[in-house]
């Protein structure tokens, strides 16, 4: 597999360690402890009731089991995205060029190249792939067993794909929307209407995105 390291090279930091990631996590921690305590009453209260102690310790083992699949499905908190600490995400100003990797389904590590990304069906192996948003949609990695329809893994690939645009501005690269918002410029002449509001499937400009994560 291209580009595929194994581990997380020492430097890197996961999307869940960084600060975009705390209000996912904050209101995870939030509904966490709602379902707890509804929980936790209604063990009381039917333990009370009937006097049958099990009764109570069965409603927080189902608890327990209900807030680890609440976890599970949560796809925010499993981005599997890392950074360096020269990335916007990190919150602080790159002083150097930065890198971005992907985690695959097997757990392994890969750098994401040149190029935006997009997911994809995997006859193979079932699920889903990373491919490269290029002619050719160059594999990079089974991605996921879910499908590629599936809600939670498409916005990871938002995300994915917002840290790409913004690597790109750091590192000074060629971004393909760019380039063909250019060759577009160049054969009509002044545009009508916005390069953004053509392509549904951009959702923000990533100087705007930059400047947000710089607080400008």
């Amino acid at each position: 597999m291209v580009g595929e390291v194994g581990s997380l090279p020492s430097g890197m930091r996961r999307f869940n360690q960084l600060p975009l990631a705390r209000p996912f996590i904050l209101r995870f921690v939030a509904a966490s402890a709602g379902v707890l305590a509804v929980v936790l009453f209604l063990s009381w209260f039917l333990v009370a009731l009937t006097g049958v102690a099990f009764i109570g310790f069965l409603l927080l083992v189902g608890g327990g089991v209900l807030l680890w699949t609440l976890y599970q499905s949560a796809s925010m908190l499993h981005v599997p995205l890392a950074v360096d600490m020269n990335h916007p995400f990190m919150d602080e100003e790159p002083i150097g060029k930065t890198v971005l990797m992907a985690r695959m389904s097997d757990g392994a590590w890969t750098e994401l190249g040149s190029g935006r990304v997009r997911l994809a069906e995997d006859e193979l192996l079932g699920g889903s792939c990373l491919v490269r948003d290029d002619e050719n949609y160059t594999r990079i990695g089974h991605f996921s067993h879910h499908i590629f329809q599936h809600k939670g893994i498409k916005k990871q690939v938002v995300i994915l794909n917002q840290a790409i645009a913004l690597r790109d501005l750091v590192n000074g690269a060629e971004d393909p929307i760019e380039s063909a918002r250019e060759r577009e410029e160049m054969d009509t002449g002044l545009l009508d209407r916005s390069w953004f509001e053509e392509e549904k499937t951009i959702e923000i400009e990533p100087d705007g995105l930059l400047s947000k994560f710089r607080g400008e």
